[in-house]
């Protein structure tokens, strides 16, 4: 995967002596004289890997650490240090940073040290697989669901998704994705996004199923597709050859049978209806609501860096009283919120009052009830990006979480919008 690297040093010499090697090594690369254009560039772009000196004029590596751990903290940080810095360096590693290197540097060495860092980050964000990979529930009625997804995967099937605005749409595709005998083929997104000046020669449902040739096309919120868009849905679904670059067709509705078959053509819908998975919802799921309270205050804690080991039986008992018409998504922005707003080791009962009222969310409750699927409609982009810095306290990487993105998707939506960051 292509990766975006910034160099900061305030002698040029060196910063264009390690760009010319990693250039040519494949990386994206930047560079920074100091802090202060250093923190710019890094709310400008979203950088995998960040090169420091630990002595800058205008500030010194830990301040900056500090900072890039709050602002993005998956951006990985090396710090370059001089061997009378060693003490120091040893000490940037307890504040955050992956790892360092002594100057004056050895090409090699370096390389070295950026390819464990990016192993050692990919180890273990497959070993947390927090954020938004699949996640399996307790309870029979889940047990069932997985034999389907697995079933799907197995045998490559077409199947429609039914489920409630944050049930885990996107995660069940991914489960089927990774399950199936797609390899190393697409995984490829159709949002049903209406473009403004009008359809093209190609349509962008059969662009994206080009694109899709021996892999999986999702089609997510089915019932925006228009007429002509259903017509080839159904010819696709129907005609496709079973050879190596046939595409499993997997689409997704958060409208029950009976809506949906107002919003389909006949053929389409009766031949889709009897391949249906319906996603359960989360109200009244007192042993899934446990498991996830868990699952999610783990991963605010590996995202914040915090230690929370319990929830206070009062907030816990909210949790499970609470009819989560956001459902899994919903449930997440809360844990994150009382993770945020937690000091000690335990989310207090103190902090009830400001995650419910009355049953229902306050001031987080239009947000987390629509949480974003993909950033959609562009005329409310902005207003939902604003809120998710808000309640991450501007951390970009829990941000694009709450937003269910990527950080890449992110930082580009903020500099379209011209998204002020107070970070």
């Amino acid at each position: 995967m292509h990766k975006n690297i910034l160099v900061i040093d305030d002698n040029l010499t060196i910063c264009l002596m390690l760009k010319s090697w990693l250039i040519k090594k494949g990386f994206t690369v930047e560079t920074a004289s100091s802090v202060v254009e250093a923190k710019r560039k890094v709310k400008e772009q979203p950088f995998d890997l960040i090169l420091s000196d630990i002595r800058m004029p205008d500030t010194d590596g830990f301040g900056f650490l500090a900072w890039v751990k709050k602002y993005d903290s998956d951006i990985l940080v090396i710090m370059m240090t001089g061997y009378a810095d060693i003490e120091s360096a040893v000490e940037s590693m307890k504040s955050g940073a992956v790892d360092y290197i002594s100057k004056p540097i050895e090409p090699e060495q370096l390389f070295k040290k950026i390819d464990e860092a990016f192993a050692l980050q990919e180890n273990m964000l497959k070993q947390s697989r927090f954020p938004d990979d699949f996640v399996k529930f307790p309870g029979e009625e889940y047990s069932l669901l997985y034999k389907e997804l697995d079933t799907t995967a197995e045998n490559n099937r077409h199947r429609l998704i039914i489920g409630d605005s944050g049930t885990g749409k996107l995660s069940v595709v991914k489960y089927i994705y990774e399950k199936g005998i797609h390899n190393s083929k697409p995984l490829v997104i159709v949002d049903n996004e209406k473009s403004s000046n009008g359809s093209e020669d190609k349509s962008p449902l059969m662009h994206k199923f080009n694109e899709a040739k021996g892999g999986l096309l999702f089609i997510r919120q089915l019932a925006h597709l228009d007429i002509n868009e259903q017509d080839e849905l159904l010819s696709i679904l129907t005609k496709q050859k079973k050879d190596d670059n046939f595409v499993q067709i997997i689409m997704s509705s958060e409208m029950h049978k009976e809506e949906l078959q107002k919003h389909l053509i006949p053929k389409l819908y009766h031949l889709i209806e009897t391949d249906c998975i319906i996603l359960p919802t989360l109200e009244g799921k007192k042993e899934v609501i446990h498991f996830l309270a868990g699952h999610f205050l783990q991963f605010a804690n590996s995202t914040l860096n915090k230690q929370i080991k319990n929830i206070d039986p009062v907030i816990q008992e909210r949790l499970v009283d609470y009819a989560w018409p956001g459902n899994i998504q919903e449930m997440k922005n809360c844990l994150i919120k009382a993770a945020l707003m937690t000091e000690g080791t335990t989310i207090p009962a103190s902090i009830a009052t400001d995650l419910f009222e009355n049953g229902i969310r306050n001031e987080d409750r239009r947000l987390l009830l629509n949480p974003i699927q993909g950033l959609r409609k562009e005329y409310y982009e902005k207003e939902k990006i604003m809120e998710a810095l808000e309640l991450a306290k501007g951390n970009k990487t829990m941000a694009a979480s709450i937003l269910n993105i990527d950080r890449k998707t992110l930082y580009n939506k903020i500099k379209l919008y011209n998204v002020l960051t107070n970070s």
